[in-house]
């Protein structure tokens, strides 16, 4: 679907014009008080920054008893990959998964001073479906490599760096998630949502319902 066919169609009822630079704020509204990727989002976080004390503590154990500390550098490099390389990893993934939803016209943006990163698709309409997928690519891939990377290097240097990897990269997932709180809060509406890149914006459309229709479906 174009997104012309969307502005210039009457039914359709723009709901949302985000600016990038409030981004963060939009996503913490959209998180507060939501029981589905809201909730998610946090236990998700919970469990990353358990993980990290957790395998901090494990790490530890070697350098208290013999000054051991391999373990503890494989969790530095796993922080320093975390904020670096990894960056760049979240973001492909987004990008392949818009490819694979059919989406093109992509670009990359970020807003250095808040350290916020994103792949926007210019005047590509997604709706919910397409957009849980492009949302959750690198918490999943991510994830799963990490996971499998642990088990591998069980009790190695290497699973430090893993599990680094793992519970940090949750910290990241949180505005994703967040961003999938705005079609899940207003679930009743069919939403379809676009950038516009030389605005610097993301637009939130409805599908509007006719009465009788939604008598139907409400019968």
């Amino acid at each position: 679907m174009n997104y012309l066919e969307i502005i210039n169609n009457p039914s359709y009822e723009l709901i949302e014009t985000l600016d990038h630079s409030q981004i963060k704020p939009f996503i913490k509204r959209e998180i507060i008080g939501n029981l589905g990727w809201g909730l998610l989002a946090k236990m998700y976080q919970g469990i990353g920054l358990l993980l990290f004390g957790f395998a901090l503590i494990k790490a530890f154990a070697p350098f208290m008893k013999h000054r051991e500390t391999l373990m503890l550098e494989w969790m530095g490099w796993g922080m320093l990959f975390c904020f670096t390389a990894l960056i760049i990893i979240h973001e492909l993934l987004h990008f392949f998964a818009y490819l694979l939803v059919g989406v093109r016209k992509l670009s990359f943006g970020m807003d250095l001073k808040k350290f916020i990163f994103y792949v926007q698709a210019d005047k590509q309409v997604l709706n919910y479906s397409k957009f849980k997928v492009v949302a959750l690519a690198p918490a999943l891939v991510i994830a799963v490599v990490s996971i499998v990377g642990a088990i591998i290097w069980f009790e190695q240097p290497l699973y430090y760096f893993f599990l680094t990897v793992l519970s940090m990269h949750s910290l990241f997932c949180v505005g994703d998630l967040g961003m999938l709180c705005y079609f899940e809060n207003r679930s009743d509406d069919e939403i379809y949502t676009f950038d516009v890149k030389e605005e610097g914006r993301t637009y939130y459309y409805k599908k509007i319902v006719s009465t009788e229709h939604r008598s139907m479906k409400n019968s």
